[in-house]
Formats: structure tokens, C-alpha cells, sequence
């Protein structure tokens, strides 16, 4: 089992019906391949989760480098997973305002990576924490839910 935590940054802006699209598709082609994740969408930038076999992952991710739509592609975690986060989510999207207050915080910490001047951005130590406690925010929603 292995997880790959990215962001990147839409090239233009997108609609809600073109991310219903590619969310569908993503589903589809991610249950044929044993991979589930989450993606978080914000102001043009996007923070997926995958996870799943190694080479479903690595082929995976391949595609979703050369896709022309997104670009300032910065893996953030690539790692052995002693378990899926996201067990039962073939591809879940959501922006953060609607999430949990809870889980917005967390998305938002990880979102705070993401500029090239970011004062965590060059320690894995302070990223990896930041991981962390966005997957446990996860795990305590899917208990209290």
C-alpha cells in the first residue's frame, strides 16, 4: 500500500460541472485500479490524496503530470501506508468551506505549503506534521460519523 499527498494549480479556472467530470472519471477508472483518495479543491489549487498498489499509483500519477490542465505539481508525501485513509472513497471532492471546521483547518495548514516562500515548505519534518494531522482529522470524522 503506498500514498502520494500533491498539490497543484489549475491553468485556467474551472466550472463545477467540468470537476463533476473529471471527479466521475476519476472514480471510475480508480475502482478498476484499486486506488481511492480525496481531492480538495480552493482558489485555482488542489490537494489530492491517492492511495493504493505502488504501480497503480506510479502509472497513475504519470497521467496526472502530463495532464495540461494543472500545473506547479509539488508532491508534498510519497510513502508506504500501513493502511488507506480512504478506504471507501473511490475519489471524494470537496472544497474547504464545506467540510468540518475541524477538517478546515487542516486542509488549510496543508494549503499554507504551498507557496514557494512558505516557511515549512523546505522541512519534511514540518510537512510530514502537517500530513499527519490532516489524515488523523480524517480519521476522527469517519468515527464520528
Amino acid at each position: 500500500m503506498h500514498r502520494i499527498i500533491y498539490v497543484s494549480q489549475a491553468v485556467r479556472g474551472m466550472s463545477s460541472k467540468e470537476l463533476a467530470v473529471i471527479v466521475d472519471k476519476a472514480q471510475k477508472s480508480n475502482a478498476a485500479a484499486g486506488v481511492t483518495g480525496m481531492l480538495v479543491g480552493h482558489l485555482g489549487w488542489f490537494l489530492q490524496v491517492i492511495e493504493g498498489p505502488a504501480e497503480a499509483l506510479a502509472a497513475l500519477f504519470h497521467r496526472i503530470s502530463a495532464d495540461p490542465r494543472h500545473g506547479n505539481i509539488r508532491v508534498l508525501v510519497s510513502e508506504a501506508a500501513p493502511a488507506r485513509a480512504f478506504p471507501d472513497w473511490r475519489m471524494a471532492f470537496s472544497e474547504p468551506h464545506a467540510l468540518p471546521p475541524s477538517v478546515q483547518k487542516h486542509v488549510f495548514a496543508l494549503q499554507n505549503l504551498i507557496p514557494i516562500n512558505s516557511p515549512d515548505r523546505g522541512s519534511e519534518t514540518a510537512v510530514r506534521q502537517v500530513v499527519r494531522d490532516f489524515l488523523a482529522a480524517f480519521e476522527r470524522l469517519e468515527k464520528t460519523a
